[in-house]
């Protein structure tokens, strides 16, 4: 049973150093509720040594009815019933931070459903209705948008269950999705106490469930927002125990019965998806804290001729995780069959799992971009270099050919805020190796690669219009390529060469292998000459290809 008024409930969590002394509330009389009325609020008791104070008397601006649920309705009539078949349909089996059953219930009988929170879905999911060309009525999606950020910001001081569901839904449409905006959403968090271990908690299976999926949605969206907008990050393992998720925290978050509209099957996978994209937002954070730090940044620049070498060396437990996180991969969230073919019926729910690999994609392109950055100093180990950017090259080459060989049904599901950028960072990593590349012939191999990419990315554009930020972020790149110094040709280079690079010192053949772990057992790895991560070889490159640009660079 959902006590009234939770979803809208401002609860703020009581700290251990403010004014109220956590020790002094360990003798008061509580209510069935585990709760006591302390002059405009009430303390309730969650653990012996947890609290909240529930704000009563200070309704949020964002969730009174000074913008009514009519008034939300009427922006997007007649297609609101629409929307909502939609949003379940589409964003909730991959991003279920709602309750199905609770939600659609408030929306039938218009009782404890926030406007901010309806605004939300209705923000997100316009994208997924064809309203068509003939059609007398269309979503107003400006006044909608305007409306939605405006009951957000009011909500945010006073924040409830529902500001934080409609901040995480909001924060999913890249547009919206600003560095400003998640620092506020994770202060929200944090004042309802989604950072803490919520196990041993006095409630209900139902809330322990919903505060861990928020808790991680909001994790996520914290880190991918890092890395997006390179911003710190706002959340760190010290004051993070949340707990992994497991199945039953999943067990209100699905409509229960037989009266889905939308295919049960995605009931399962969701929830597997989600768990699998926490998983891969970890490795994520720690490659951001080990390599993107203003403190990393500063050792590795004191580390002077050595530091790719330290480099590899911190990379190597992230490199192992990806490795295991990608081979534990079940069936169902796989791009391929077990042959490396491409699936022949692309469901939904296999069209959703191009975002989960999209992200593994640039998680990887994160690492190795510190790496390649690294191969700068003058003093780098030329044959360590070599290695270092053939295994650069591998990533690269997968990555586009991941993204060439999506279908409309990809393209036309739902990705979130972040995706757009991580487009975006494959053709960033093809410019830096492109630029840092030692000859001619190299630097030139890139230029096909990334003008081959281009296209991929305007033919993809149709069905994904978030792909112009990717479009228009290589072609700017591309404009300021034209200051980088000219390259020397390979002859020039082996020219200017004292000592034959194709002399590989005994000494230096593990180095890669030691740091890194063994490439021919990491998807996307060197491995001499493979270009294939997930069964996926680039159509416009093949492996011998890619043998021969090697040897001409050896």
């Amino acid at each position: 049973m959902i006590r009234p008024g939770f979803f809208n409930q401002s609860t703020q969590h009581i700290g251990m150093t403010t004014e109220l002394e956590p020790a002094l509330l360990e003798f008061l009389p509580l209510d069935e509720y585990d709760e006591f009325s302390v002059s405009s609020s009430r303390i309730r008791r969650c653990a012996d040594d947890r609290t909240f104070m529930r704000v009563v008397n200070t309704v949020p601006v964002g969730d009174s009815q000074a913008v009514s649920l009519d008034a939300i309705e009427s922006l997007v009539a007649p297609y609101g019933s629409t929307l909502i078949e939609k949003f379940f349909e589409h964003v909730h089996p991959s991003f279920p931070i709602l309750m199905e059953d609770a939600f659609r219930q408030s929306y039938r009988e218009r009782r404890q459903l926030s406007p901010l929170l309806l605004a939300a879905v209705y923000v997100l999911t316009l994208k997924f209705v064809d309203v068509g060309a003939t059609s007398q009525r269309r979503p107003d999606s400006a006044r909608l948008e305007s409306a939605a950020l405006k009951l957000l910001l009011d909500s945010l001081p006073f924040p409830s269950i529902s500001t934080i569901q409609a901040g995480l839904l909001l924060t999913q449409k890249s547009t919206l999705a600003t560095a400003s905006l998640n620092g506020q959403l994770v202060t929200a968090g944090f004042e309802l106490g989604l950072h803490q271990d919520c196990t041993n908690w006095r409630m209900k299976t139902w809330e322990k469930g919903l505060r861990k999926r928020l808790a991680w949605a909001l994790y996520m969206q914290d880190k991918w927002s890092a890395l997006v907008h390179g911003r710190p990050s706002h959340i760190f393992a010290f004051n993070w125990t949340v707990k992994d998720l497991v199945e039953q925290d999943f067990s209100d978050a699905f409509l229960s019965g037989t009266h889905s509209a939308h295919d049960e099957a995605a009931v399962g996978h969701g929830p597997l998806l989600f768990c699998h994209m926490v998983a891969l937002t970890t490795i994520l954070s720690d490659i951001l804290d080990r390599f993107y730090t203003l403190q990393a940044a500063e050792d590795f620049h004191a580390a002077g001729n050595q530091r790719t070498r330290i480099i590899l060396e911190k990379a190597k437990p992230a490199q192992i995780r990806l490795k295991d996180w990608f081979s534990s991969l079940p069936p169902a969230l796989k791009m391929e069959t077990g042959s490396g073919e491409l699936v022949e019926t692309i469901t939904d729910e296999h069209a959703r799992n191009g975002a989960l690999h999209l992200a593994y994609f640039a998680t990887e392109i994160t690492l190795h971009r510190c790496i390649v950055r690294s191969l700068a100093t003058d003093g780098t180990d030329s044959y360590l270099a070599h290695i270092c950017r053939s295994a650069a090259k591998t990533r690269l080459i997968s990555a586009m050919d991941f993204v060439n060989r999506l279908r409309p049904a990809h393209l036309r599901s739902f990705w979130p805020a972040s995706a757009r950028t991580n487009f975006s960072l494959i053709g960033s990593f093809g410019m830096l190796l492109r630029i840092t590349a030692p000859t001619t012939e190299e630097s030139e191999f890139y230029r096909v690669r990334l003008c081959e990419y281009r296209w991929t990315l305007s033919v993809s554009h149709k069905n994904a219009e978030f792909m112009g930020f990717a479009l228009e972020s290589l072609d700017n790149a591309t404009a300021l390529d034209k200051h980088v110094p000219a390259k020397p040709t390979i002859d020039e280079l082996m020219a200017s060469s004292k000592q034959a690079t194709s002399r590989m010192p005994p000494m230096h053949a593990a180095t890669y292998d030691e740091a890194m772990g063994d490439p021919d057992n990491i998807p996307g790895g060197t491995g001499a000459s493979s270009s294939v991560i997930s069964g996926l070889a680039s159509p416009a490159t093949s492996v011998s290809d890619m043998d021969e640009n090697e040897t001409s660079m050896m």
